[in-house]
C-alpha cells in the first residue's frame, strides 16, 4: 500500500554545493533514504504536495542542472552491493548495487573479487545511479558510454512505481532511464558487467601540435585507451596511450602541480591572470608546462598503474567544462580552426583559455547482437557489453560497429574535446566568448554538448523570454538546435518522460529544462 504521507525525515537546514562551487541550493527538504521504500514514499508525498524532487551524488556536474528550491535527495546510504554473480566461461562478473555506491567504492570492491569496471572517465566520485545519467565516457576507440556496461536498472518513477529495466523488460524506458537527466525516475539498483582485474600500462610523451595532427589517421587506433591534452599557446600536445597488463605496479611519478606549493603557486599564476592582467595567460600556460613536462619532453615515461587509477586525472582547481562530441574525422579541421582563433584571440587581447584543452574518442557503435565473449581472457581488448541499447539521449555520432576490432576505423568514433576554464580562489574568470567560439565551432562540425557541462549556447536558440541581461557564465540555451540534434530520439524520450512522470516530480530546475529543449514550454507551470 503506498501513501502520501511523508514518514522519511528530512532536513530543512541543508546547503548543496558543486564539486566546483559554481552552484548552490538551498532545497526546502533534504533527504538520505535508506532504502527503497523510503525513495517511494519520498515520491508519492511529493506528488501530492506538488513538489519537485532532484536526486544527486557528489555533485560533480559543473552546471546548474540539479539546482532546486524544492525537494533534494541524496543516495549515500544506500551503498549496499546487493549480489555478485560470476560467468567463468564468459569471462565477466554481473554485480548488483544499490544506485548510492560511489564508483570508486564500487571498484575497490570489485578489485577484492579480482574483477574491475571495463572503463571509467577521469573521475570516479560519482554514484553508480548519477555516472551513467548524464552520458559519461572514457577515452577508447573501443569502448562507448559508461552506461553500456549496466545489465539493468531499477527505477522509482513519478508514480511512485517500481520498474525493472533491461534489454527484454522495458526496453524503450531502459532506453531513456541509461540517460536521463533525472527526469525518468530515480534509479535504486543497477546491475553492472565487470572484467577480470587488469593493469594498464602507459606510455606519455610530448609532441608538437602539428605532429598530431599529422598522425591523426592512425594515433587514435593505436592503443586501447589513449587521450591528449592540448596546450595550445605552447604549440605542443601531452599523448597518453594505455593497454592492458600484468605487469607489476609502479612507483608514482613526479608531479609538479600535486605537490602542496606547485598546487597553490599555479593557482595564485592562474589567479593573477585572470583577475588582474588577461594577457598574462600564455605566459602562466609556457611556465606550467615546462614544469610539468620539462623532462617528458626529452624522455618519454612509461607507467604501470591499476586499471583505476590509470584512468584517472587530477582535475586541479575548481572550473567551468565546456565538453563537445563530434565525428572523429572533423576533428582536424576543428582543432586546426580553434587553434586560429585562440591565436587571433590572443593577438587582439579579445579571450584567453586555458589549459590542457582535452581531446578524447569514444567509440559507440554497437552490435546488432551481443558479442561471444567464450574466447575472452582478461588481456583481451574492448568491450563486454551489458546491454546494446543506445540511449535516446546519447549525443555522439551512431553508426553500427564494425568487428574485428582491427576493422575499425576513425569514421566510427567519436572526438570529445573539453574546454576548461579554471576558478582560481574561487573566482570566475570569462568564459563567455571564448565558450561561444567554441560551441559555434562544435556546432558547424556536427558537435552536440554534454549534457552535464556548462555549455552556454544562445538567445538566438531559445524559443522562451529572453532575460534583458545574463551573468558572463550564464546558460542562456539551446531548445531550438537541441530539437534539430535529436529529432525523433528527443519525441521518443519525451513521450516516455510524460509517461514515467505525469505530474512532472522529476522536472526540477524548470528553467534548464525548458531552454535546452528536454521539456516543453506548456508542459510546465
Amino acid at each position: 500500500m503506498t501513501t502520501s504521507i511523508l514518514t522519511v525525515p528530512a532536513k530543512s537546514d541543508y546547503t548543496f554545493r558543486n564539486w566546483a562551487g559554481i552552484y548552490t541550493a538551498k532545497p526546502q527538504k533534504y533527504f538520505q533514504p535508506t532504502n527503497v521504500q523510503e525513495v517511494i514514499n519520498i515520491v508519492n508525498a511529493a506528488r501530492a504536495a506538488g513538489k519537485t524532487v532532484v536526486t544527486v551524488g557528489s555533485g560533480h556536474s559543473p552546471s546548474n542542472m540539479c539546482i532546486t528550491n524544492e525537494w533534494l535527495i541524496n543516495l549515500d546510504k544506500m551503498n549496499s552491493v546487493q549480489s555478485f554473480k560470476e560467468y567463468p566461461e564468459r569471462h565477466y562478473a554481473d554485480i548488483t548495487v544499490a544506485a548510492g555506491l560511489r564508483v570508486y567504492q564500487l571498484n575497490a570492491y570489485l578489485n577484492k573479487k579480482g574483477y574491475t569496471l571495463q572503463n571509467l572517465g577521469s573521475v570516479a566520485e560519482q554514484s553508480v545511479a548519477g555516472i551513467i545519467s548524464t552520458g559519461t565516457h572514457g577515452s577508447s576507440p573501443y569502448h562507448g558510454l559508461f552506461s553500456s556496461q549496466y545489465v539493468n536498472l531499477t527505477i522509482v518513477n513519478g508514480n511512485g512505481q517500481l520498474v525493472y529495466l533491461d534489454s527484454e523488460h522495458n526496453p524503450e524506458i531502459f532506453r531513456a532511464a541509461a540517460l536521463s537527466l533525472g527526469k525518468i525516475g530515480i534509479i535504486v539498483s543497477a546491475t553492472i558487467r565487470a572484467v577480470p582485474a587488469f593493469n594498464i600500462r602507459s606510455t606519455q610523451e610530448v609532441i608538437t601540435f602539428e605532429e598530431f595532427l599529422e598522425q591523426w589517421d592512425s594515433v587514435w587506433l593505436s592503443s586501447e585507451f589513449i587521450r591528449v591534452w592540448w596546450y595550445p599557446y605552447s604549440r605542443k600536445c601531452v599523448l597518453w596511450r594505455g593497454s592492458k597488463s600484468h605487469d607489476n605496479i609502479t612507483p608514482e611519478k613526479k608531479s609538479w602541480w600535486a605537490t602542496k606549493m606547485g598546487r597553490f603557486f599555479y593557482e595564485t599564476l592562474l589567479w593573477i591572470s585572470s583577475r588582474v592582467y588577461l594577457p598574462l595567460t600564455p605566459l602562466v600556460e609556457k611556465f606550467v608546462f615546462k614544469k610539468q613536462y620539462g623532462e617528458l619532453e626529452k624522455h618519454p615515461t612509461t607507467a604501470v598503474q591499476r586499471s583505476a587509477d590509470g584512468f584517472a586525472l587530477d582535475c586541479l582547481f575548481s572550473q567551468f567544462v565546456d565538453e563537445w562530441a563530434c565525428p572523429m574525422d572533423n576533428g582536424p579541421e576543428v582543432l586546426r580552426s580553434l587553434d586560429y582563433s585562440i591565436s587571433q584571440a590572443s593577438k587582439n587581447k579579445e579571450f584567453y583559455v586555458h589549459v590542457p584543452i582535452e581531446v578524447r574518442c569514444s567509440n559507440t557503435s554497437l552490435p546488432q547482437t551481443q558479442l561471444d565473449t567464450s574466447t575472452r581472457n582478461s588481456m583481451s581488448a574492448g568491450p563486454v557489453y551489458g546491454n546494446i541499447l543506445r540511449p535516446y539521449l546519447d549525443n555522439t555520432p551512431f553508426s553500427e560497429m564494425v568487428t574485428p576490432l582491427a576493422a575499425i576505423t576513425n569514421n566510427q568514433l567519436t572526438l570529445y574535446i573539453n574546454a576548461t576554464i579554471y576558478r582560481p580562489f574561487g573566482y570566475n574568470t570569462p568564459i563567455y566568448k571564448w565558450f561561444s567560439v567554441f560551441e559555434d565551432t562544435m556546432i558547424g562540425a556536427g558537435g552536440k554538448p554534454h549534457w552535464a557541462k556548462n555549455f552556454l549556447g544562445s538567445t538566438s536558440l531559445i524559443n522562451t523570454e529572453k532575460k534583458t541581461k545574463y551573468k558572463d557564465f550564464e546558460m542562456r540555451g539551446m531548445a531550438t538546435k537541441i530539437k534539430e540534434m535529436y529529432g525523433d530520439d528527443l519525441l521518443n524520450f519525451q513521450r516516455i518522460r510524460r509517461q514515467q512522470d505525469p505530474k512532472n516530480v522529476f522536472v526540477m530546475n524548470k528553467d534548464w529544462a525548458v531552454i535546452n529543449g528536454v521539456v516543453n514550454p506548456g508542459e510546465v507551470n
